[in-house]
């Protein structure tokens, strides 16, 4: 309104205002408290809740103080909301003795900055009668109504509906003295003033309406596209995984993207630390690179075992490493001669007979295509590597492919190539990596440094990045040194600890030291050049750990360990292209071969894929994990699904993969609701189940594809056009077989359609277990008293065409013997004649618990 803006919003940053103006009409002789309530229980998924704490912290930061929050309770008794003390809380208070004309509403209030400052530094809880006139206003940056959003924070503006989905917003103004053990209680709340507001931009019942009548899933796009509701996180850039050096998104609170140059022949590439990150080219930057060797030996993927000598970091060797995963083990983004800018190099590693006198060399893609052919590597990538890798993770493994090709040939003109790559003279990455003299700049207070220095930051198993890290009393800093602003930060009251790298799961580059610093949500690896600064940034954090032990977070917020909450739980892969795909089986990372653990080793270490699934399984299912009281069960859980990136599925029987592939179904779903919370609406039921996605069996998957290119590669689509031009093409490795119409009934994606209880799938008892899958499923159906009626789920409709030949016939004659026993004496015996109907889908979903049985 240009009124208003004229008046109250021209060249201020605020959003919203709120004036209230009258008289008491008795005189309250508690405490006049002033917020937001929310009319039901906020159920948050750990996304969201870490979203909430930064907004806590942020209102906490601006606001008076005393302020009280909660996130209400089942029976509404408190409900969710956040309120301080009105004299205090509200930004103008404006009394007007009796007799005198209050000011007018529409208009700042005429309460100066020095006397609104002493008010709300005074501490009361203000004197108020019957006589006078009161005047309030309340202002806000951060709350933006009329698209219904918060807006101005470090990630970006968000949907309201991601904290309390389709709840009412009220702004209340009430006198509450007795605080029953510190809650405010409705049922003892004295309510003054209050504005209700709802949201009326979308109704998802339209869109509903519109997949009925065409009988398909919930999956059109078509349709989807005229809906411009924003999503919860479905646009987060949160990090790019085609991106060569990648970094947070930028923030007011600090950091930046990385602009990606594929590779084109030249030399250096350069990455600047300021622009926004742009997709690899689509073409292969290895095209036309060939060396003048003519020819390569075929190497077979194999696991090796070198004998080396074990107690220290630097001369491990795993067990599961396959040989070009350590001649080649990953690329570095290295600081560039240029201001504020990365180049990239791939890191290669020497291999001796005990581990000794072993070093990493760094060379970028052209350096080493000068030197060997790759026609017979990008053959092999093809036809063995997933076609989601990232196209610095398939270059890696083409240039590791070829070097152990080489390293086969005993000949001495490929001893030559390998000399070369190892002595050229040119060797400035190598001299250079976590050696440089420190920045010019110190970022900090020289007296708050308790260590800083270079290291490398692990992105992904096989992608680090160099930075210069700070380490204070409050936090872990990370910063190009060029910048001022860090790219990366961990919030010491978030750290759970910090420890020496796991030998036996260490990164493979030699005569290098690796540092991991662990939060609940997720393990932060660090790389050392030498073993003096590994131990002393390992002690400067011990050192402040051990001293806030015990220690409270202020006001009861949780602990923020990250600028943006989305880091916490949520992971952007470099080694493959992501899309929109949220990695969330990231808390530790495998530097083993991912999804390479033999199959004959399986059985000795315990690890069989199926095992694997069913113990995280398990895990997820503990009741309370999804309150985040245990917080042993959240890291157990979290860290037995990072287990999985290790599965290889290749020797599985089609039985063992079907188990596998329905528990890691429930798993994904189940590890979603934890993230995300639970979509209430269709909408979030579409872009829900594209975004949850797993790293297993080297490759990545959401949970449609993993229903519809894995379950169901070999099953019916549930019509022409969304077979053809909604559903995922991708093509995945280990697929099923063999349909079967009892998996509609096995997978569960937690809608109130379906049964609320999952079971553990075991190869042993499969067959049963599908069939009591069915049973369960089709308790819902009914029979009319005529026997001539038959009413089904959707999912029979959807999908007709796994049941025989698709017919109506063959449907009933299928699912007859899943039905009760009333049922099946009601029906009539020749199912020509009876009449099929079929159930509504119900697209809100709840969490899935494990069966009785």
């Amino acid at each position: 309104d240009p009124y208003y803006n004229e008046k109250v919003f021209s060249k201020k940053k605020r959003r919203f205002e709120i004036q209230i103006q009258g008289k008491f009409k008795y005189v309250p002789t508690g405490t006049i408290w002033c917020g937001m309530e929310i009319t039901q229980e906020m159920k948050l998924g750990l996304v969201a809740k870490g979203l909430c704490n930064l907004l806590l912290r942020l209102v906490s930061k601006t606001g008076p103080g005393d302020m009280h929050f909660s996130f209400g309770d089942k029976n509404n008794e408190e409900m969710a909301h956040i309120s301080f003390p009105a004299w205090t809380g509200f930004d103008k208070v404006v009394v007007t003795k009796p007799g005198d004309e209050p000011p007018p509403l529409g208009e700042v209030l005429p309460e100066s900055d020095e006397v609104a400052s002493a008010r709300k530094k005074s501490g009361t809880a203000g004197d108020w009668n019957a006589q006078d006139t009161y005047s309030f206003s309340y202002h806000s940056m951060y709350l933006d109504l009329p698209i219904w959003h918060v807006a101005n924070l470090p990630m970006g503006d968000m949907d309201l509906k991601t904290f309390w989905r389709d709840a009412l917003l009220r702004i209340v103004v009430y006198e509450n003295g007795s605080m029953s053990k510190g809650k405010h209680l409705q049922s003892e709340n004295k309510y003054i003033a209050g504005i209700q507001a709802e949201y009326l931009g979308f109704d998802d019942e339209n869109i509903n309406d519109m997949l009925e009548e065409k009988d398909s899933l919930p999956l059109d796009q078509q349709k989807l596209s005229y809906i411009s509701r924003s999503i919860s996180f479905a646009n987060l850039d949160i990090e790019n995984d085609n991106s060569s050096a990648i970094l947070s998104t930028p923030s007011s609170i600090g950091g930046w993207d990385m602009n990606t140059i594929e590779s084109d022949g030249e030399e250096t590439l350069f990455y600047d630390a300021t622009d926004k990150p742009r997709s690899e080219s689509e073409n292969d930057a290895l095209d036309g690179l060939e060396g003048n060797l003519e020819g390569s030996q075929v190497f077979v993927e194999m696991p090796i075992n070198c004998p080396v000598e074990m107690g220290s970091a630097s001369n491990v060797t795993p067990n599961n490493l396959l040989l070009y995963d350590m001649l080649c083990p990953g690329w570095v983004d290295i600081c560039s001669e240029q201001r504020g800018k990365y180049t990239k190099a791939f890191a290669f590693a020497s291999l001796s007979a005990r581990g000794v006198n072993q070093k990493v060399i760094f060379r970028t893609e052209r350096e080493f295509s000068q030197l060997f052919a790759l026609t017979e590597a990008k053959l092999w990538a093809e036809e063995n590597c997933s076609p989601r890798l990232s196209n610095s993770e398939k270059h890696r493994r083409i240039m590791g492919y070829t070097l152990a090709a080489f390293r086969h040939n005993t000949s001495t003109q490929s001893e030559q190539r390998c000399q070369a790559l190892w002595n050229q003279p040119d060797c400035r990455f190598s001299d250079i990596f976590l050696k440089r003299a420190p920045p010019s700049d110190t970022k900090v207070k020289s007296d708050d440094i308790l260590f800083s220095g270079y290291v490398g930051r692990a992105f992904s198993e096989r992608h680090w990045i160099e930075e210069w890290v700070i380490v204070t009393d409050r936090l872990v800093s990370f910063y190009h040194p060029d910048k001022k602003r860090p790219s990366y930060r961990i919030r010491l009251k978030g750290v759970l600890g910090v420890k020496d790298q796991d030998l036996s799961d260490c990164p493979h580059f030699p005569s290098y030291h690796f540092l991991v610093v662990e939060t609940v949500s997720r393990e932060t690896y660090i790389m050392f050049h030498s073993q003096e600064g590994c131990r002393k940034m390992h002690r400067a954090l011990q050192n402040k750990l051990g001293s806030q032990e015990g220690a409270s977070p202020n006001g009861g917020i949780s602990p923020l360990t990250f600028d943006d909450p989305s880091e916490e739980y949520l992971h952007k892969s470099s080694l493959y292209k992501c899309d929109q795909r949220r990695v969330l089986n990231n808390r530790k990372f495998a530097f083993n071969s991912l999804g390479k653990i033999g199959f004959d080793d399986r059985m000795e270490l315990g690890i069989h894929p199926l095992a694997l699934v069913q113990n995280v399984l398990r895990k997820v299912l503990v009741p309370n994990l999804m309150d985040e009281t245990d917080k042993a069960s959240l890291n157990n859980f979290l860290n037995a699904a990072s287990e999985l990136k290790s599965a290889n599925l290749a020797g599985l029987s089609e039985t063992e993969k079907s188990a596998f592939y329905i528990n890691l179904y429930h798993v994904m779903v189940m590890h979603g609701f934890l993230v995300f919370g639970v979509p209430l609406s269709v909408f979030d039921f579409v872009n829900h189940f594209g975004k949850v996605a797993y790293e297993v069996d080297d490759d990545i998957m959401s949970l449609k594809e993993l229903e519809h290119n894995i379950i169901r590669a070999n099953m019916t689509s549930p019509s022409k056009f969304v077979g053809r031009f909604v559903l995922p093409k991708q093509v995945y490795k280990h697929v099923l077989r063999n349909g079967d119409f009892r998996m509609n009934f096995a997978i569960n994606c937690g809608s109130l359609s379906n049964p609320s209880a999952i079971q553990v799938y075991t190869a042993e008892d499969l067959d049963s277990q599908l069939d009591e899958a069915a049973r369960e499923y089709l308790k819902v159906a009914t029979v009319s008293p005529s026997g001539r009626c038959l009413t089904l789920p959707k999912m029979c409709q959807w999908y007709a065409n796994d049941f025989g030949e698709g017919s109506l016939r063959d449907v009933v004659r299928l699912v007859v013997k899943y039905l009760s026993a009333k049922d099946n004496r009601l029906l009539r015996p020749s199912f020509s004649d009876v009449r099929v109907r079929h159930l509504g889908y119900e697209y809100k979903c709840r969490h899935l618990r494990l069966t009785d049985v």
